[in-house]
């Protein structure tokens, strides 16, 4: 698989392109596109990859890919078995009931557990059948609140591997639920996976507005939907070159107020609230902000998996960006890489410091762990 520099490059001379073509219409200087596509400088922000991707007219995956090389075997399998149970269900409630409520309720719970512990190979392989068995309970209120749960549990794991239209399709499917369900808190819920869904697509603007438009109906004590809303609107903006700020602090005020961090397994807590924070100062470019707030978070109160991974790998690229040691960098990586295999090859940055290392690290203990991690990303060409 191809870096996200080589890939630019391919795409540019397939559209015909020169450097300074396709620097001016996506809004960046000619000497850093050519650095990306040399491989001698990373992209580290987001809204460039968005950019990159708009002035080349191509979907943000043709230049990330799809890492079908990078995949877990087990987990992929299970994404035909997965669309196949999205596309052959409806809520029309003409199927008679599959299974007991009650312990498809508990095997609901387990599976978006386990896809926060980064278990995506068990998730996948249970995920068909637990959709295909709620779809037949869509009557009962109890039911398509489970059923909520669960899109957003495909939602996420779709996503992450890397298959973004299939997320959109369980995210909306997940968001007709609630609709039928017809209860606020459930549909703003709902709303917050489409809007994930959405910004696996690169379709920011739009999860924005998305997010806007739940808050406005969200109830006030919903304070975990309310919170991972507004940290959305937050994100986006800073893609979109908009000031989040005010909206962070909302989040961090709203986090406060949550009892159980992990309700709805949306982990809004003071501590996620502090890893979008660093996320939004990696997309403003502000590394060494990045870093310090890194460094005040104890992972341990991240508490699951997932979101341990993610912030191992926002540190890695916060330390990079000031220049840090490589092997301090690396560390960080294969740490995350520990945690989290999947999410971690797949991640786009971590991706980009790895090829970027590939042809700078100098110290040999330093380039072993990079030329490893390059080939477990499926970064190193074949002889």
């Amino acid at each position: 698989m191809d870096s996200i520099g080589i890939t630019i490059r391919r795409l540019r001379r397939w559209r015909g392109l020169t450097l300074d073509q396709l620097a001016g219409l996506a809004g960046i200087s000619k000497g850093y596109l050519s650095k990306i596509e040399n491989e001698v400088k990373p992209v580290d922000r987001r809204s460039t990859l968005v950019a990159i991707a708009g002035a080349l007219r191509v979907s943000l995956v043709d230049i990330t890919g799809d890492g079908l090389e990078i995949r877990d075997p087990q987990a992929d399998a299970a994404i035909p078995a997965i669309r196949d149970a999205l596309l052959s269900t409806d809520l029309d409630g003409a199927t008679p009931p599959v299974g007991d409520l009650a312990e498809l309720q508990s095997e609901t719970q387990l599976l978006a557990a386990l896809r926060q512990a980064n278990q995506d190979a068990e998730v996948g392989t249970r995920l068909p059948d637990l959709l295909l068995s709620l779809h037949t309970h869509v009557n009962k209120p109890e039911a398509l609140r489970a059923l909520v749960t669960a899109t957003h549990t495909t939602t996420l794991l779709t996503k992450g591997l890397g298959a973004f239209e299939l997320a959109w399709i369980a995210a909306d499917r997940g968001y007709d639920a609630a609709k039928k369900l017809g209860e606020p808190a459930w549909i703003a819920l709902a709303e917050f996976a489409r809007t994930q869904a959405l910004s696996g697509l690169g379709a920011h603007k739009r999860a924005g507005k998305l997010a806007e438009r739940a808050l406005d109906t969200v109830p006030a004590d919903a304070y975990d939907v309310r919170g991972a809303l507004t940290l959305t609107t937050g994100y986006t903006e800073s893609v979109l070159g908009g000031d989040s700020g005010a909206a962070l602090e909302e989040a961090a005020g709203l986090a406060r107020q949550v009892e159980a961090g992990n309700r709805n397994f949306l982990l809004f807590t003071p501590a996620n609230v502090v890893l979008w924070r660093i996320s939004v100062a990696l997309e403003k470019g502000e590394h060494a902000e990045a870093a310090a707030l890194a460094a005040s978070v104890d992972p341990a109160e991240l508490t699951i998996d997932s979101r341990r991974t993610t912030f191992l790998i926002e540190y890695a690229r916060a330390l990079y960006g000031i220049r840090r040691p490589d092997e301090e960098v690396v560390s960080l990586l294969l740490q995350a890489e520990k945690l989290g295999r999947i999410r971690t090859h797949k991640n786009p940055f971590a991706r980009e410091i790895i090829s970027t290392m590939l042809a700078s690290a100098r110290k040999e203990a330093v380039a072993r762990n990079v030329r490893g991690m390059a080939s477990r990303m499926g970064l190193l060409k074949s002889a």
